[in-house]
């Protein structure tokens, strides 16, 4: 017993010394003979049983309190940047908004001809000057139910010809008539959101609410 005591105090003396590499069995003690045969390559494997086990050497302890769990198990992944997750879903998100700009929608041209309307005239020169930098497709929203294919076509010619003019010679190539990316939506859902909108900015505006009462009571 005073000899295994011994031995212990010198494994132990040893291991905070350095003298013992810790991840090695200095004893057959520590480990049963197949878990623990030599030095080489940090070859210790206890188990939590032995690992615990007051037999178990100083340098063994240190690397059964290593081993207990597998390795790769708790494997730290490749740092990513903070927020990159996050970032590449807000920036589909803005992508997909950014295609919405390059819908020309029926209420931008006048009645059922294929004028455009002073808004869609200016909206037809901002998809112009952008078109060379974004690699979206010009959507001429069709005529409701597809009535009327005819005036569609001729909408679109309309679109290519002022896009074709104002310096994108591949206009042809990427204007289609097509339902837009989202449903719009109608007049008494545009009116109840107005409405939503001035109570919004009457309670922001402290002073504002009764005119914000006034827009929500008029639904």
């Amino acid at each position: 017993m005073n000899l295994k005591h011994t031995l212990r105090a010198k494994l132990a003396f040893a291991a905070l010394t350095g003298l013992v590499t810790t991840g090695c069995c200095s004893t057959q003690d520590c480990c049963s003979t197949s878990e623990c045969n030599s030095c080489e390559s940090n070859s210790c494997e206890c188990n939590s049983s032995e690992c615990n086990s007051s037999d178990c050497s100083p340098g063994c302890f240190a690397w059964c309190g290593a081993k207990h769990y597998p390795r790769g198990r708790y494997a730290i992944p490749d740092v990513i940047p903070l927020g990159a997750v996050n970032r590449a879903h807000w920036h589909m998100m803005e992508t997909n908004g950014e295609a919405g700009d390059f819908v020309i929608y029926r209420n931008e041209f006048v009645d059922n001809s294929s004028e455009l309307t002073p808004y869609g005239r200016d909206h037809i020169m901002e998809i112009a000057a952008r078109m060379p930098s974004a690699p979206f497709p010009v959507l001429v929203q069709r005529t409701l139910h597809n009535s009327d294919p005819e005036l569609d076509h001729i909408r679109r010619d309309i679109v290519v010809r002022v896009l074709t003019d104002l310096g994108n010679q591949d206009a042809d190539q990427r204007t289609v008539v097509s339902q837009p990316y989202s449903n719009g939506i109608n007049s008494m859902e545009g009116e109840q959101d107005y409405g939503r909108f001035r109570q919004i900015r009457g309670r922001n505006n402290g002073g504002g609410g009764g005119g914000g009462g006034g827009g929500g009571g008029g639904l």
